[in-house]
């Protein structure tokens, strides 16, 4: 969420406030425990997918941030809020883009759908190894409990338990990331799920913002969970 800080920076220099950063949270619920295993799937974790909005809770490192997030058709848009101010990101996979908006400014910067902050890259996750272990309810959902655990072609790698419905959507990602510097814990839980196609105009960029352009900025997200390329 560095990179999110510094391009909030940037877009905000004539203003007088910043977005400080949330501070941490004490989780006060238990993993549930799972259902008999009954009939449990084979062939590794679902891939990511679905079309919906709902609200999730991101917690790296004990520090939680919530968001607003909507998915359709592999495009995303997560909405975040800090000090009366705002933050939404736009993923276009399909259009290889993806941008930033600060929507007090009417101001944008764009940036790489690899970029290692653009969001943690959960598509990924269904590359390792996954054993399902049970079954369980999550928000209304039927998800099934997989454990994942592996390294990735290009480094890094992810140990921990996904819960995920039939179609791939994650309701709940728990565990540790690693990239060479030190493991880094995720949780990430999703509520208030509300399936179904998602309004096209979400995913563009809003007429009467300004595009603006800045170099790279350093951002230490775990290769675990993105989806950049090697460094040579």
């Amino acid at each position: 969420m560095r990179r999110f800080a510094a391009l909030l920076a940037a877009l905000l220099l004539s203003s007088a406030a910043l977005a400080q950063p949330v501070p941490p949270s004490t989780p006060t619920a238990s993993r549930p425990a799972p259902k008999p295993a009954g009939d449990l799937p084979a062939g590794g974790l679902p891939k990511m997918g679905g079309d919906y909005q709902a609200t999730e809770a991101l917690t790296v490192n004990g520090v939680r941030q919530d968001l607003r997030v909507f998915h359709d058709q592999g495009r995303e848009r997560r909405e975040m809020r800090e000090e009366g101010l705002s933050t939404i990101l736009i993923l276009r996979p399909d259009r290889d883009t993806a941008f930033v908006l600060q929507p007090e400014s009417h101001m944008a910067a764009p940036l790489s759908p690899q970029d290692p902050e653009a969001a943690p890259d959960l598509t990924r996750l269904s590359q390792l190894d996954a054993e399902a272990l049970g079954r369980d309810t999550l928000g209304g959902e039927a998800v099934v409990r997989y454990r994942v655990i592996g390294t990735y072609d290009q480094g890094g790698g992810f140990e921990g338990q996904v819960w995920s419905t039939a179609d791939g959507i994650y309701m709940r990602v728990e565990g540790t990331a690693n990239d060479g510097n030190g493991p880094v814990t995720i949780r990430l839980d999703l509520a208030d799920l509300k399936r179904g196609r998602q309004d096209g105009a979400l995913f563009e960029l809003p007429k009467g913002y300004t595009m603006m352009n800045f170099g790279p900025i350093d951002a230490p997200v775990p290769e675990g969970l993105r989806g950049d390329t090697p460094k040579p």
